[in-house]
């Protein structure tokens, strides 16, 4: 089998922050497939709108690189990009064209089995594009963020993630909430499934060791979205009740410095910690220094964050939003409040803060729930079960719809080519 994973985002070893959730993945398949090709079209800017650079990806990647000798490679071709969604429909033009031109050199060798595309947007629909040409299956992974507000909002890549939803052979969610929104608003050709990305477990793992100082961890962008302001006055209570504890947030800040010096302006520099951008191996050992991960986000898909702490044995203090429900048990693995709920979300963290044997009776509860439903290496087995059934349906397909086409030729019912096929498509 040739898996071709088509990808918005995908770490490179200069940059190994963006897509790390997929290349974990894609490693953990590699284990399992004899090839895999990871395409990740990279944006850059026309010059004409150097002045919205800072809105466009800077170019550091390299062209491509081995992931795994001699079974996967990383290719970063690029592509012009408006700022935004401007001109969506030149940007999807270009997916089309780079994922097709892929396949097609692909071919030469090592042919291509099935395409992956990660996330319900461009990628999905060249992905779907491309698929259609050379018959081949494509399966689309909804993530979350082009659900729940391109989609479910109607933004203007809404129809791509409909399109792309109707017309894949696989629609697999992150989430039982995305299948749900999905499911509402377009009928499915093709078969779907929820399956959770999963936890690399010999990263994430607990510790259980109790510290005098508890550490509450944020990670994530530091924004309005991701709740940063509203963790930052919840914490205003928070020290108070317990005064030993430290709050840490790992994430680029997306705030342009106002929320540093709103930190400072409070005068809880002292308890307030921030990192920056931390490498996943990094990441892991601070969730095992940690006594709880605070997410109190106004949107999410299925957050990696709070996956990784669940396997790390922390308990999760978040936001009812998005998948978090799905993988948080109100009571048991963690705490959830209403989305803007402050004074909740400082509730919430006290009742823990203050309580030192639930917050450990939670965590062995995240543990155990994580060990059962969240493993990386479950989630490989299973997408590569899935690969094959819908290689061998789509290849059943292709079977019947040639007899079917050579009985009408023999009949003489038409003499040109069936409009109903692939190619027509």
């Amino acid at each position: 089998m040739h898996l071709l994973v088509v990808a918005i985002q995908f770490p490179s070893p200069e940059n190994p922050h963006p897509g790390s959730f997929i290349g974990q993945q894609v490693l953990a398949l590699a284990e399992r497939v004899e090839r895999i090709t990871v395409l990740s079209p990279v944006p850059m800017m026309p010059s004409f709108m150097s002045k919205f650079r800072r809105f466009s990806a800077k170019v550091t990647l390299p062209n491509h690189y081995v992931l795994v000798p001699n079974r996967c490679e990383v290719l970063f071709p690029r592509y012009l990009k408006a700022p935004g969604n401007l001109f969506l429909s030149w940007t999807t033009a270009q997916w089309c064209q780079i994922v097709s031109n892929t396949v097609a050199e692909l071919n030469k060798s090592h042919p291509v089995s099935i395409i992956h595309a990660n996330a319900g947007t461009v990628s999905a629909w060249s992905s779907i594009q491309a698929a259609r040409r050379y018959a081949i299956p494509c399966v689309v992974t909804y993530q979350g963020s082009e659900v729940h507000a391109a989609f479910a909002n109607r933004q203007k890549s809404w129809k791509l993630c409909r399109e792309s939803f109707r017309l894949a052979d696989l629609n697999i969610s992150v989430s039982q909430s995305l299948q749900s929104i999905l499911n509402e608003q377009v009928q499915p050709q093709g078969r779907c499934e929820v399956l959770l990305r999963g936890v690399d477990q010999t990263r994430f793992f607990p510790s259980w060791e109790v510290t005098k100082n508890p550490i509450v961890l944020f990670v994530g962008r530091i924004s309005k979205l991701k709740g940063a302001w509203d963790l930052l006055t919840a914490w205003e209570q928070a020290v108070v009740a317990c005064p030993f504890a430290e709050l840490w947030l790992v994430g680029p800040d997306h705030t342009n410095g106002r929320f540093i010096r709103e930190v400072r302006a409070r005068g809880h520099h002292d308890t307030v910690k921030i990192t920056g951008p931390l490498p996943a191996i990094e990441v892991a050992s601070l969730m095992r220094k940690a006594q709880i991960l605070c997410l109190p986000s106004y949107g999410e898909g299925t957050p990696n964050c709070v996956m990784e702490a669940l396997a790390s044995g922390l308990p999760v203090v978040a936001t009812r939003v998005g998948g978090i429900p799905d993988i948080v048990v109100d009571g048991t693995t963690g705490l959830l409040v209403e989305k803007g709920d402050v004074q909740g979300l400082a509730d919430a963290l006290v009742s823990l803060l203050c309580d030192p044997s639930r917050c450990m009776r939670m965590g062995k509860e995240a543990h155990a729930y994580a060990c059962s439903h969240l493993d990386i290496r479950a989630t490989a087995d299973r997408l590569v079960e899935l690969y094959r059934e819908t290689i061998r349906i789509h290849s059943t397909t292709l079977g019947a719809q040639a007899v079917h086409t050579n009985c009408s030729s023999t009949e003489g019912n038409s003499t040109e080519s069936n409009p109903g096929s692939l190619g027509a498509l």
